[in-house]
């Protein structure tokens, strides 16, 4: 958060737009928003002044789902999304599953190593790892 009431970020911007047009566009105010995304009013008033900069996956899928909005949609606003523009694949769990870090962790490494058996390796080769 800035001391000067700008947001943090560019993206935090206009993640923090993108939900105050959805909330204007459904006439919610903040309060009753909050209360059906079961987020913190206060919480909900920084992300839409663009004030936080790394907003909790959990939060914005509840948010998304309270604006009758795809998380997916929530998630590339908030700058989650990757080459393809899809959220990462901890992102996705983390929203999805509500686990914890650490299971998290442990999930994305084994994800790596999946993807690394199936995919080309970084020197351009075209053999599949064996295994």
């Amino acid at each position: 958060m800035t001391k000067d009431g700008k947001p943090v970020s560019e993206a935090a911007a206009r993640l923090g737009s993108y939900v105050q047009h959805l909330r204007s566009e459904r006439a919610l105010s903040l309060r009753p928003l909050a209360d059906r995304a079961k987020v913190d009013f206060s919480w909900l008033s920084r992300l839409e002044r663009g004030r936080i900069g790394s907003p909790d996956a959990r939060r914005l899928w509840r948010v998304a789902r309270a604006l009758e909005v795809e998380p997916a949609d929530m998630y590339l606003e908030a700058g989650f999304g990757d080459t393809h523009d899809l959220p990462g694949f901890g992102t996705y769990l983390r929203a999805k599953y509500h686990l914890p870090e650490e299971a998290v962790t442990q999930l994305e490494a084994h994800f790596a190593l999946i993807n690394e058996k199936y995919h080309p390796t970084e020197h351009g080769h075209d053999e599949v790892a064996n295994a």
